[in-house]
């Protein structure tokens, strides 16, 4: 069998199994094959929404060919191998209205909901009732709601990517209308929708095509038209080698010559694509599916986020490369053999590879941004130099406490791209988002909230201004129906305002109200500005006043960042292993009254520790000083440069364990041990939780 004769394209090469099936034994029998042979699956419906690789399909193809069709009352139930246009003709003819519009789209019953099909404003959406499906994970029949099928604009739960093939409609049932208007005859409307669809789209009988190749955009609420778009670049009309677009629809792209490749359908769209998004700044998203087009990703650093987004394109059936450090020092070598590179985080945007590997023509993308793209939801992303897990935390306590569907991902929450098949329109995501998720964002947040911008990570960022100019990025892209809420305190936070078009909500902690300060579990001035910024955003939100007030004051931090671990005769020893720079450790030294004994140190992130050395000798409660890790010399020569008149114990790379012993003996009862390195961790310890861990394990263990 050849894919070719059975899509409306006309085009796709063999398939190496293919089944027919009409009802529930035949289904079970044809899931047991594709088990026992460990077989890739594809359910095809009508052919008339995908485009098939001339390689075809080394798997097992299952048509459902059952067409009964009944009505029940105002109730109509169709197989899923009914034509469409025959279950519309049926409808009309038993007098219900509700499917008329939708006239002479091809395809199946069956296939109609993966898309949500529509025309002329009616939708599936609209009038399905419920449908039966064949699971093919479990082997079981499950009934869907038309809730549960999470309708969006030519979208919904079956093509999600984690959904993506793993489901058989059987049976659609549609709840319609009786059709009462004497005046106006459902006939006459289906007949005129039959005659403008042959006068301005191709006829699949006549000329190969899959329909609307190109989804209409929606944004900022307004649906554009992506056939003007492509008009208007031009491309209406124009062939390429044995494919064009066609001239009566130019979001329809057609087997011209009758023997196009599906290389040459493929093609022309990466070329409509790229020329759209350079004459008019947007990105066109096709709306049929690739069937054997396979996208070889690269997978470019394997941390939480990797590990993310190879979840997230095996959903596609994509060929996944891992491509980290950790395995293979060359993993840069030939970036420009894949279609796509997803950047974790920790790998720098502009190196000279990736950006070789951009020019060449492969696309350059990361799990955030793929978010972005795809996340129906309202977004609430926090970034700053300090205070961004504990400001997304707080955020997302007071909104789920106020009953909002509200997820925390990121850092300190669930993974971005998994999380996407929940999430609705109503839904609510909070997020922190650092420089290095943020340097190449090309959309900004619903809610943009700025805190602190300092100086961080320039051991990763070639300059101040990359740097600056990277954190922008979560307001540059705002648009007049969003907000940004800024922090007045810094100048570099507050120069955001001049690049939004969002509303801007200005905080500071010494506007903070007194009722918000009362009875806090959180310590330190800087938590004031956290709670500031998250109060403007839950007041955005409309959150009752009770409630913020409520969680603010029950709030006791997030673990590694001035959480108390313990007090052992008379000394009390706090973690503040997420301080990976100065400013944070600024902060945390404030925080105390009582006499400091301050671990600092660890690898070098390109920072300067003159503003920490004079802030501590200021500081009188800091007593004595533990240095550790490779930036230790950089730290004394800058406490030695301010006049620091405490004890400086250099014990260099010495255990954890060393280190807090010694901490203990050197602090007199009543003072406090901080942990706060102002360095990152990775000269002595896997990462700052590891640190941390290991400071609160040798603590539990002092007698």
């Amino acid at each position: 069998m050849q894919f070719k004769n059975l899509t409306t394209f006309k085009i796709g090469g063999p398939i190496k199994h293919f089944f027919e099936v009409e009802n529930d034994e035949e289904i079970i029998k044809a899931r047991q094959f594709t088990k026992k042979n460990n077989l890739k699956l594809f359910i095809l419906g009508g052919g008339s929404d995908i485009l098939v690789n001339d390689r075809g399909f080394d798997g097992i193809v299952i048509k459902y060919v059952g067409k009964s069709l009944s009505s029940t009352g105002n109730i109509i139930t169709a197989e899923a191998g009914v034509i469409w246009d025959e279950l519309v003709k049926f409808s009309i003819e038993h007098n219900f209205q509700g499917l008329e519009c939708m006239s002479g789209i091809p395809g199946t019953v069956g296939a109609s909901p993966i898309q949500n099909i529509g025309a002329y404003g009616q939708e599936i959406k609209d009038t399905l009732l419920s449908l039966r499906v064949f699971e093919f994970e479990t082997g079981k029949f499950v009934n869907f709601s038309n809730k549960d099928c999470q309708f969006g604009y030519r979208e919904s739960f079956f093509k999600k990517p984690d959904n993506w093939q793993k489901f058989l409609i059987t049976s659609v049932s549609f709840k319609l209308k009786k059709h009462e208007d004497a005046d106006l005859s459902l006939q006459n409307i289906r007949d005129e929708i039959l005659r403008v669809r042959e006068e301005k789209l191709e006829n699949p009988k006549e000329v190969g095509n899959a329909g609307s190749f190109f989804k209409n955009l929606i944004i900022e609420g307004n649906k554009i038209s992506a056939g003007l778009l492509i008009d208007k670049a031009g491309w209406k009309g124009k062939s390429y080698k044995g494919a064009a677009v066609s001239s009566k629809n130019a979001l329809i792209l057609i087997n011209k010559s009758g023997k196009a490749s599906s290389s040459d359908v493929y093609e022309l769209s990466k070329l409509i694509i790229d020329d759209v998004k350079k004459k008019f700044g947007i990105t066109l998203e096709q709306e049929v599916q690739f069937v054997g087009f396979e996208k070889k990703v690269a997978i470019l650093g394997y941390g939480l986020e990797g590990q993310d987004a190879e979840k997230y394109f095996k959903g596609f059936g994509s060929e996944i490369t891992i491509l980290d450090r950790k395995y293979d020092e060359n993993y840069l070598a030939n970036l420009n053999s894949f279609d796509t590179i997803v950047r974790s985080p920790g790998v720098y945007r502009y190196l000279s590879e990736i950006i070789q590997a951009e020019k060449d023509g492969v696309e350059i993308t990361s799990s955030l941004k793929i978010f972005f793209e795809k996340c129906p939801a309202k977004i609430i992303g926090v970034t700053g130099t300090k205070g961004k897990g504990t400001t997304s935390t707080l955020i997302y306590e007071i909104l789920k406490k106020a009953g909002k569907d509200v997820y925390l991902v990121g850092n300190i929450g669930k993974p971005y791209l998994e999380l996407l098949p929940k999430l609705t329109k109503d839904s609510l995501v909070v997020m922190e988002l650092s420089s290095f998720q943020l340097i190449d964002l090309t959309k900004s947040p619903h809610i943009a909230v700025v805190l602190n911008i300092t100086l961080d990570h320039m051991d990763w960022h070639k300059s101040k201004e990359e740097y600056v100019s990277a954190k922008q990025n979560i307001v540059r892209y705002q648009t007049v129906s969003d907000c940004a809420v800024v922090n007045s305190e810094y100048d570099v936070s507050k120069s955001f305002t001049e690049i939004t078009k969002a509303k801007v909500v200005l905080f500071n902690k010494s506007k903070l109200e007194d009722k918000y300060k009362e009875n806090l579990l959180l310590k330190g001035e800087h938590n004031l500005e956290n709670i500031a910024a998250t109060v403007a955003v839950a007041k955005i939100l409309k959150v009752d006043d009770k409630i913020i007030k409520q969680v603010v004051s029950n709030f006791k931090g997030l673990e590694h960042r001035l959480e108390l671990v313990r007090e052992v005769w008379g000394v009390t020893f706090y973690n503040d292993s997420f301080a990976t720079g100065p400013q944070p450790t600024i902060a945390a030294i404030k925080s105390f009254s009582e006499p400091e004994t301050l671990i600092l140190g660890g690898s070098d992130k390109g920072l300067s520790y003159d503003e920490l050395g004079k802030e501590i000798t200021v500081n009188k409660q800091v007593k004595k000083i533990i240095i550790i890790g490779q930036v230790g010399p950089m730290i004394i020569k800058s406490l030695n440069a301010s006049g620091f008149r405490g004890s400086i114990i250099n014990l260099k790379q010495k255990s954890m364990v060393k280190i807090v012993e010694n901490a203990f003996r050197n602090t007199s009862g009543g003072g406090v041990v901080l942990l706060s390195p102002a360095a990152a961790s990775f000269d002595m310890f896997e990462n700052y939780k590891d640190r941390g861990n290991q400071f609160k394990k040798a603590v539990q263990n002092l007698k």
